[in-house]
């Protein structure tokens, strides 16, 4: 089957969010032109607007007439270096946060499953889905799998809130480190219809699996980020 291809404004638009998040634009920048955008690509005025329409329906950029398109801000960025939740990220920005838990069952922990979290196949497990706003924006969906037989006391009121704050401040037990996978992809069609996006626009997963300094896991959490939102970066030490 033949690659599909993108389509040309669908690429000037990564384009430039993916220049917005590296901060080669950043906020109150001018972006180029519509007739320079247009010579660049070497697409119509139309493909462009098209493209910085989107932009502007995602609250990245703004119009000011007879001046230009400017950058309104980049992406809020995750940055796993320090070991701190959703929750703790989004209030030191200045971000109001909340939390959805549409999903909270018990169920029979799968063989890959049971090997990340170091217990038993079979063993009983929380399944849980959040979803996670900043300033009533969903920013982030997340897959939780967690051992209730360590940590029986977890409820829906816990998960509304941050799961890092409860298991250090109610519970007394440390967090130790993160290890992340990340896996760049396209969105399924629910989660492109959950976060307002189109079906070709670049998203990232990230594995994560939490330890206490007990040796225990915390629980092991796949994080798909709306990345037009909320970027992942780096900071080495």
């Amino acid at each position: 089957m033949a690659e599909k291809r993108i389509a040309q404004y669908k690429q000037i638009e990564n384009d430039l969010l993916q220049q917005i998040n590296l901060g080669y634009y950043k906020k109150d920048d001018l972006i180029p032109t519509e007739l320079e955008l247009s010579n660049t690509y070497h697409v119509s005025r139309v493909t462009v607007r098209k493209a910085t329409d989107n932009l502007v329906a995602k609250g990245l950029l703004t119009r000011v007439a007879g001046v230009g398109t400017f950058v309104c801000h980049p992406a809020v960025t995750l940055n796993p270096s320090s070991i701190q939740g959703f929750s703790q990220t989004m209030i030191e920005q200045g971000i109001t946060v909340r939390t959805e838990v549409p999903t909270f069952m018990l169920q029979n922990a799968p063989a890959n499953i049971a090997s990340i979290l170091g217990i038993a196949p079979g063993e009983p497990i929380y399944y849980i889905e959040r979803i996670r706003y900043a300033n009533d924006e969903i920013f982030q969906a997340e897959t939780t799998y967690m051992s209730s037989r360590l940590y029986p006391d977890i409820s829906i009121q816990i998960l509304q809130k941050s799961k890092y704050q409860y298991f250090e401040q109610a519970k007394g037990l440390k967090i130790a480190y993160s290890h992340h996978t990340v896996t760049p992809l396209h969105p399924s069609k629910r989660i492109a219809t959950l976060f307002g996006i189109s079906l070709d626009t670049p998203i990232l997963r990230v594995a994560n699996t939490t330890y206490l300094t007990n040796g225990q896991v915390m629980d092991y959490t796949e994080l798909t980020l709306n990345s037009p939102k909320y970027q992942l970066t780096y900071e080495k030490k």
